[in-house]
């Protein structure tokens, strides 16, 4: 006899919520209630769900939920967290709620643990652009990873999920979960702030081209090189070769016609000396003195908003 899907609640209808419960309804997985600050976005997701409860009010939770799926903001979980642990209905001791926050671990839902329910946190590693809809994004969560984190008994009931989604897990310790989000910011926002770098740089040098066409072979070259050896290995340009002299004009360059990137250029600089020299490329007298140029870049000239 085939094993039946356990229920799900959503809590939060916003993009992480709708995409995920739309790709649990793919997979078989009966949603039965959600529950929205947002009456509107309730109502359409429990349609496209086939959910016959929707609602604003976290106490309309269905009873006979197994898992609860947080994806409400983060500074919202230790209130929804709370408020859920006093709704008597729920059979706590058979329940198993997730949050899907990067940052916080599932300690942020004690409340919910004190009265025997399973807590975990479950992060798609995934952005979630405004631009795309849940229906366009459902397709993206197949093959990403999960950060996971929570007892053994937690993490084994997640994975469940996870597989189910197509997706894979790495287990991340409570500790480090603002580390490992750290290095989800890095990944996506900060990457995407590089290129931007990239595009503003270009509008000044009115290029014939866009500057996805121009950079784009050295964008893909730099991460092929990445990949196939090492991120220490890939790094080129003024500063493996200890060329002061082309660094001196970069930040002349900068000063003169884009002095908002100053900051990103030394401090980035500054990491790439740090690799460099850890590298054994350049020495500790040629890192002190890159450090200097970059510092007093940024001491002596304004930054333009």
């Amino acid at each position: 006899m085939k094993k039946r899907n356990p229920k799900f609640s959503i809590i939060g209808a916003g993009k992480v919520g709708s995409t995920l419960a739309l790709a649990l309804h793919d997979k078989k997985f009966p949603i039965v209630s959600i529950i929205s600050k947002s009456g509107k976005h309730a109502i359409d997701l429990a349609k496209k769900v086939h959910c016959k409860r929707a609602s604003t009010k976290l106490l309309d939770v269905d009873p006979s939920t197994e898992y609860i799926l947080i994806a409400v903001s983060d500074p919202s979980l230790e209130e929804v967290a709370f408020e859920l642990s006093k709704i008597k209905q729920l059979k706590f001791k058979k329940l198993c709620v997730i949050h899907c926050s990067g940052v916080y671990s599932s300690d942020v839902l004690n409340p919910l643990k004190k009265k025997g329910a399973t807590v975990a946190s479950m992060h798609p590693i995934q952005t979630f652009p405004k631009t795309r809809t849940p229906e366009q994004m459902r397709s993206k969560l197949k093959n990403i990873f999960y950060g996971v984190e929570g007892n053994p008994q937690a993490i084994e009931k997640v994975e469940i999920i996870v597989r189910a989604l197509e997706g894979k897990s790495v287990i991340i310790s409570k500790e480090l979960k603002p580390l490992y989000h750290v290095a989800c910011v890095f990944a996506s926002s900060y990457m995407a702030t590089l290129l931007n770098t990239i595009s503003d740089l270009s509008k000044t040098l009115n290029l014939k081209a866009t500057w996805m066409e121009v950079f784009g072979p050295l964008l893909t070259a730099t991460m092929e090189n990445v990949v196939r050896d090492s991120t220490a290995t890939a790094i080129t340009g003024p500063i493996v070769r200890g060329d002061h002299q082309t660094i001196d004009l970069h930040l002349e360059a900068l000063s003169r016609y884009a002095p908002q990137f100053l900051p990103l250029y030394t401090i980035t600089g500054i990491e790439v000396a740090r690799i460099v020299k850890n590298r054994g490329t350049i020495g500790q007298k040629e890192y002190d003195e890159l450090i200097a140029r970059f510092k007093t870049f940024v001491k002596s000239l304004p930054i333009k908003k």
